[in-house]
């Protein structure tokens, strides 16, 4: 019995992403089982290509996969990759070379696999009927701040919320004109419920709801949304092949990178490609034109 164990690090995009490729990895490398460490161990359970996920902080759940003859080991992040850091590859190319194996679509044509929720999770099901229920099946999603992770305290040790700072962020990806965007969804589908997908302490956009969900739910609640607009974070992979429309509004990150080709991407302009990937060279001097909204909605 061929198995292996792959060590996952990073956001809940990245973790999200990685599932479009596992079907394929496990069948080109011969494996019979595939198992996953990750801090979002549920995204990888509800992945049908994957037997099992655990979460880093309970090690004796794996330890005995570790110990074992037969069971390879990847503890690669794409994120090192040489060709990915200088902008020459998209990040599902990354992650195959670094596990070993060739794509048969490198690219953008790949969309994420969450495809046993329902077995995995039934009272995310069961939570995500009630809300479409609620909002009568008109309804748009969308996300406008990213870069924290939903497993991060919302709170300090004296139970105070802690300040979002997005303008801390390594790359500049979050959009402004969120207000407006929403305004022009509501004139596009009139009577419909505008879904804010953000953390409890990031910005709450007037004219919209923000509901505590899990972050798997909104993969689900993606099929019957009339539009999902977001930023290049953790809604766009979420939502990839699950709504019929979805726009995302890229800053210094690029959809050649990170993107996927049935979605509508709309790219920033003055971005600089002569600036690596993750900084190694400090934060990135180049001044972002983020596109206007009725570059977006158009």
């Amino acid at each position: 019995m061929k198995k292996c164990l792959i060590n996952v690090e990073g956001g809940l995009g990245k973790h999200v992403m990685l599932t479009s490729i596992l079907k394929e990895f496990k069948e080109k490398k011969g494996y019979d089982e595939l198992y996953v460490l990750s801090p979002y161990f549920d995204v990888f359970k509800s992945c049908s290509a994957v037997t099992d996920a655990f979460p880093p902080q309970q090690g004796t759940l794996y330890q005995e996969l570790v110990l074992d003859e037969d069971c390879d080991i990847y503890w690669k992040d794409p994120y090192n990759n040489s060709r990915f850091i200088k902008k020459q590859c998209h990040l599902f190319e990354a992650w195959a070379e670094e596990f070993g194996f060739e794509l048969d679509n490198p690219g953008m044509d790949y969309t994420p696999q969450l495809d046993q929720i329902d077995k995995a999770y039934p009272q995310v099901v069961t939570a995500v009927k009630q809300k479409k229920e609620e909002w009568k099946n008109n309804y748009c999603i969308v996300q406008f701040n990213g870069g924290q992770s939903p497993l991060s305290p919302m709170k300090d040790q004296h139970g105070n919320p802690i300040p979002y700072h997005d303008n801390q962020e390594n790359i500049k990806r979050n959009y402004y004109k969120g207000e407006v965007i929403v305004e022009r969804l509501k004139k596009l589908y009139p009577g419909a419920t505008i879904v804010h997908f953000a953390l409890p302490n990031e910005p709450t956009l007037e004219g919209t709801v923000k509901v505590e969900l899990p972050y798997l739910a909104y993969a689900l609640l993606a099929e019957d949304a009339k539009a999902v607009v977001c930023i290049d974070s953790s809604l766009q992979h979420l939502s990839t092949g699950r709504c019929k429309d979805v726009t995302v509004i890229w800053g210094e990150t690029r959809p050649e990178h990170f993107g996927y080709n049935s979605n509508k991407n709309v790219c920033a302009k003055n971005v600089l490609n002569s600036q690596p990937y993750f900084r190694p060279l400090g934060i990135s001097p180049s001044i972002v034109r983020m596109p206007e909204p009725e570059e977006v909605i158009g």
